[in-house]
């Protein structure tokens, strides 16, 4: 489940848990001082709820200082502007209508983790000056990389051209007024995911720009990248699948996103997102199995709850919206189409899959409802 956080958090200091301690929130937020006013709202309005996740999700009181320090000090001077619907001018990202920011937490048998994806961006996005969002992404990697945290650039040196705009085809868009029909121009995100000790750092790349410019179909530039720097191979077995899969199967499931743990690149995984605008559940079935290729009792166990959810969710068959621009509220529930993601590990002959249900035009309460229903039933009794 996904968390949006551009609610004010409140200005009195609160206490954290069943103790009278104030929150590290409250006591960071007396003496971090940020340089505009941008940057201070930023912190106002997510901060609190980054570090409700964090306690939430059993994070010690110090890893919640560590992680909510990463936050002010080294990733809300790449959030840009402050969104709000007055400055309808400002850059738009096509993580959320919101703006460029998402929490969430993954619960797992083992535990609960604390999530946050962003896209890097400045002012400058929106402006004529940098209007593909492409300058940011390099200056906020660099600033992780003089952190103590596990970071491995490799793969983004890599990667960046092969699914990205150069200058040259970004000018042969604007010359041919091809961004004008193109209502995001996203081409990349991060992720972080707050383990207890230390960061993993996501790097998403979305290909839709590049395929405009240079005519390749989007879902050959992503296999191509990770053919590319597969050196060993190591990523082959999966491929060979997936590309097998994808080419006998209609243009109702499109793969649009590909990601990678920036860490070496031989203990990577990569991972292909997909969405499927047919929407029923035999079509579902097909994407988790690519078409009966995976059947192993894993995988199979794993489909029986989707199956669970899909009906606890009342999803609605129908023809999903081909959506190419950020989420708004109020959007209805049938204009998102479903999602999935194939994780292709080193080595491993064919990839996991997994399902995100989107709950655009559900209620809160009743996806947490749900959400708590579902998690006794499989005996997660600690995240219901």
């Amino acid at each position: 489940m996904t968390t949006y956080t551009l609610s004010r958090g409140s200005d009195r200091p609160q206490t954290s848990g069943d103790t009278d301690e104030p929150r590290p929130y409250d006591v960071l937020s007396k003496y971090l001082r940020f340089p505009d006013f941008d940057q201070d709202q930023w912190w106002q309005n997510t901060a609190p709820m980054l570090g409700k996740l964090l306690s939430q999700c059993k994070y010690n009181v110090h890893q919640q200082y560590q992680h909510l320090c990463l936050y002010g000090l080294h990733v809300i001077p790449f959030l840009g502007p402050w969104p709000d619907i007055q400055r309808s001018k400002l850059y738009k990202s096509v993580l959320s209508g919101l703006g460029p920011l998402e929490f969430s937490q993954n619960f797992t048998k083992t535990g609960k983790t604390v999530r946050m994806g962003f896209e890097p961006t400045t002012f400058i996005a929106s402006t004529s000056r940098d209007v593909c969002n492409r300058h940011c992404l390099g200056k906020v990697l660099n600033r992780f990389k003089q952190l103590d945290i596990k970071l491995d650039l490799q793969l983004y040196h890599q990667l960046v051209n092969e699914v990205s705009l150069t200058d040259q085809e970004e000018n042969t868009l604007l010359e041919r007024a091809i961004l004008d029909d193109e209502p995001a121009k996203s081409q990349s995100l991060l992720a972080l995911d707050f383990n207890k000790d230390d960061v993993t750092v996501k790097l998403y790349l979305y290909p839709q720009l590049k395929s405009l410019a240079t005519g390749i179909p989007r879902t050959q530039l992503m296999f191509n990248a990770v053919r590319n720097v597969d050196k060993t191979r190591a990523f082959s077995g999966s491929m060979n699948m997936i590309e097998e899969y994808f080419t006998s199967v209609r243009a109702t499931a499109a793969p649009y996103w590909i990601s990678c743990d920036l860490i070496e690149p031989h203990k990577t995984r990569f991972k292909i997102y997909i969405a499927l605008f047919q929407v029923n559940f035999e079509n579902a079935v097909s994407m988790w199995t690519l078409g009966n290729r995976i059947t192993d009792p894993e995988t199979m166990r794993g489909l029986a709850m989707v199956r669970d959810l899909w009906n606890s969710f009342d999803i609605q068959d129908g023809l999903r919206e081909q959506k190419n621009r950020p989420g708004n509220p109020g959007d209805p529930s049938n204009i998102v189409p479903m999602l999935f993601n194939l994780e292709i590990l080193p080595g491993k002959a064919y990839p996991q899959p997994k399902i995100y249900f989107p709950t655009t035009g559900m209620n809160d309460l009743d996806v947490a409802k749900v959400m708590v229903e579902f998690f006794k039933r499989h005996g997660l009794h600690e995240h219901a």
